[in-house]
């Protein structure tokens, strides 16, 4: 059967002398071929082996985008283990509840920082802790773990690898549902396989494509483009420093795919916009013509219409004249293949980058199916829609408008949680929590959404339900309602008791000191930045409170609209 690990050793039999991953080192790109990536997989699955790994162990990495972090996931598959990523920025409370709830035996760390929030004798199945940079006490280094190798075939890896089964669990994603806490999302070896395949064959991706790894690989779908869909064709994946220096490097790498949330994406909008509004004279009428050009063919593609000799020669005068030099400076010279996904973006947004000939396919997936479930494409693009499902996925409608899906990239279910997985999957469907209406073109339009989710424009699921009770366990928060649906920072809105006699000021002091207190508890992206008043408790008559007490999100941000708009001021 085929793996992401059976896909990687093929690669590294067949095309072992070609560029893998790369890494900078100061001003120039290392490289590890498609052979040395290979070797490494069995190389560490050795390590883990002479270690103590079991079958299904979880194995967790907690780490920035590394070669390592790679290599270490697709070791951990190919012995049948199960790798757990966790956000390189979580807080130590976050850290050890997902070390905790994983059941990880091993933990791989970046950083000595990494290291030291990890408590490994109060984990009572953690047994190693392993560094790439430096050992603090209480770890080992990636050198040290790797020696351990000696003591193993590598026979013993590949005998591992022939056993795995398509249904056995290939990898743990932790994210929020709804249920007032992160949930492990397992995730089978058929699922990763089938859910990629169908990226790659979709898009025609082959080996001559490239791409740049940045986002998280602790979430699925930066996992998709950094190792899934890499093992099906071979192309190579060269990482980002950091968040921070992502765009340098993009400039370097000039990647064929670019996977980019709705933030990162408005990010390079407004650069974009005041590079060109800086422009006079011919320089500016030129820009404007070109981007008017391209605009207009876009648009053509995305719908399927035909294009004239005449439109399709001024696009190439468009290129030559503006665009292509435009692009190049962004890092998307040599782009084929831009997508945007996690949280829907703004159609304006999408409509100014047809005018770079650069047309962003929305995507739409969840973790617990595998990643992208439909996408838009040329010729089924319509802005404000998610698109078509993918190959191999069928979606369909509940009654109350929730969006179903089922198909081969569907999760097996939630780790340790029967009740939660039931309610998820019923009779083969995947009830998504989201709700959403089907076009007559059978475009997927994304509604609302019925499970209680914060989704912020940097692509964070947040479950309020894991925030909010901490802030009310202050005497004088009386109600809390969490904001932030796709904005770029977690705000909330509070209402305090009447010990402050009506001093607004007092009042939202005190908020924000509680918030505080209450940030350090989680990784930065769940942080609340914004802190504002309600201007009257919330009311059940109002709907804004269920009969169970559940705030309703949704009639609640209605209501205090005008305070939700104060706070993002």
């Amino acid at each position: 059967m085929n793996t992401i690990p059976h896909l990687v050793l093929a690669n590294a039999q067949c095309m072992q002398d070609e560029s893998a991953l790369l890494r900078r080192a100061g001003r120039v790109w290392e490289t590890v071929t498609w052979g040395e990536y290979g070797a490494a997989v069995e190389q560490v699955g050795r390590a883990l082996i002479a270690s103590g790994v079991q079958r299904r162990d979880r194995i967790a990495i907690l780490s920035y985008n590394t070669p390592e972090w790679v290599i270490f996931s697709v070791a951990a598959m190919a012995v049948g283990a199960v790798p757990v990523g966790i956000y390189f920025s979580s807080s130590r409370e976050e850290v050890a509840d997902l070390v905790d709830r994983s059941g990880a035996r091993i933990v791989l760390c970046q950083t000595a920082d990494h290291v030291r929030l990890i408590d490994v004798d109060a984990h009572g199945a953690l047994d190693l802790v392993i560094v790439t940079d430096d050992a603090p006490e209480g770890a080992i280094t990636w050198s040290a773990f790797l020696e351990r190798a000696h003591a193993v075939d590598v026979s013993a890896v590949h005998e591992r690898l022939a056993s795995i089964r398509p249904e056995d669990p290939g990898t743990l994603i932790f994210t929020a549902a709804g249920l007032g806490k992160a949930v492990g999302v397992v995730l089978s070896h058929d699922n990763l396989v089938s859910a990629s395949r169908s990226s790659v064959e979709l898009f025609d991706v082959t080996q001559s494509d490239s791409a740049l790894s940045y986002l998280p690989l602790s979430h699925i779908a930066e996992q998709i483009f950094t190792i899934l869909a890499p093992a099906h064709v071979g192309y190579p994946v060269a990482f980002a420093q950091s968040l921070g220096r992502m765009r340098v490097d993009l400039v370097d790498i000039q990647p064929t795919i670019f996977f980019g949330v709705p933030l990162v994406w408005s990010g390079f909008e407004r650069a974009a916009r005041k590079q060109i509004e800086g422009l006079d004279g011919v320089k500016a009428r030129i820009a404007e013509w070109a981007m008017r050009r391209c605009h207009t063919d876009v648009a053509a593609r995305n719908t399927g219409q035909p294009r004239s000799l005449h439109q399709k020669a001024s696009v190439g005068l468009a290129r030559r004249l503006f665009v292509n030099r435009a692009r190049r400076a962004m890092g998307f010279g040599k782009t084929r293949l831009a997508f945007s996904g996690a949280v829907s973006a703004d159609p304006a947004m999408l409509e100014y980058f047809s005018g770079f000939d650069l047309p962003i396919r929305e995507v739409y997936g969840l973790s617990e199916s595998a990643g992208p479930s439909s996408v838009t494409r040329e010729g089924a693009t319509r802005y404000g829609t998610v698109g078509l499902p993918l190959p191999g996925v069928k979606i369909s409608l509940a009654d109350d408008g929730e969006i179903l899906i089922t198909g081969r990239s569907v999760f097996l279910g939630y780790l340790d949680d029967q009740h939660a997985t039931r309610h998820a999957l019923r009779d083969g469907w995947l009830h998504t929590g989201d709700l959403g209406s089907i076009g007559d073109d059978g475009l997927l339009t994304i509604t609302g959404r019925k499970k209680d989710i914060i989704i912020t424009s940097s692509g964070k699921n947040i479950d309020p339900a894991s925030i909010e009770p901490w802030l009310k366990q202050d005497p004088a928060i009386v109600d809390v309602v969490l904001v932030g649906d796709g904005y770029d920072q977690l705000g909330v809105l509070v209402a305090v008791d009447g010990d402050f006699d009506g001093d607004r000021e007092a009042a939202l002091a005190h908020a924000q000191s509680v918030v505080t207190e209450v940030n350090q508890r989680f990784a930065r992206a769940e942080q609340i930045r914004r802190v504002g008043l309600l201007s009257r408790p919330l009311s059940y008559e109002m709907g804004e409170r269920s009969k169970s007490g559940a705030v309703r999100r949704d009639r609640a941000v209605e209501h205090f609209a005008s305070e939700v708009e104060e706070l993002y001021r």
